[in-house]
C-alpha cells in the first residue's frame, strides 16, 4: 500500500509534531508558573506600601484618617447609612488606601 520512504516520512513527521507539541506544553506551563510568580511578587510589595490613609465611619459619614489620628483630615459627604450594608461593614472595620490616587477614586465612585 504505502511504500517504505512513504512510511518513513510519515513516522518522522509524526514524531516530529510529538516533540513539537510537548515543546509547546512544557514552554506554556514555564509562562503560567511565571505569571504566577510575578503576581505573588505584586501582591507581596503591595502589602508592603505604606498606609496613605483609612477611610471610615466618623459621626454618621464617611470620614480619611491619616494612620493612627483619632481626627479626620477629610470628611465625604457620604451618609454611612444609605450605603450596603457590605459596605457599611467595610467602613466600620476600616478600609486602608495607599495613594491619593486611590482616595480619590473613592470618593468619585461614592459622590452623588
Amino acid at each position: 500500500m504505502f511504500t517504505k520512504t512513504a512510511r518513513r516520512n510519515y513516522f518522522i513527521m509524526m514524531t516530529a509534531a510529538a516533540i513539537a507539541g510537548y515543546i509547546v506544553i512544557c514552554s506554556l506551563g514555564q509562562n503560567i508558573r511565571r505569571e504566577k510568580g510575578l503576581i505573588k511578587q505584586e501582591a507581596a510589595a503591595a502589602s508592603e506600601l505604606p498606609v496613605y490613609c483609612i477611610v471610615r465611619e466618623y459621626e454618621g459619614k464617611l470620614a480619611a484618617f491619616r494612620r493612627d489620628s483619632a481626627v479626620p483630615f477629610m470628611t465625604l459627604d457620604v451618609r454611612t447609612s444609605m450605603l450596603s450594608e457590605y459596605d457599611r461593614e467595610q467602613f466600620m472595620e476600616g478600609v486602608k488606601l495607599y495613594s491619593e490616587d486611590e482616595l480619590k477614586k473613592l470618593i468619585e465612585d461614592f459622590a452623588d
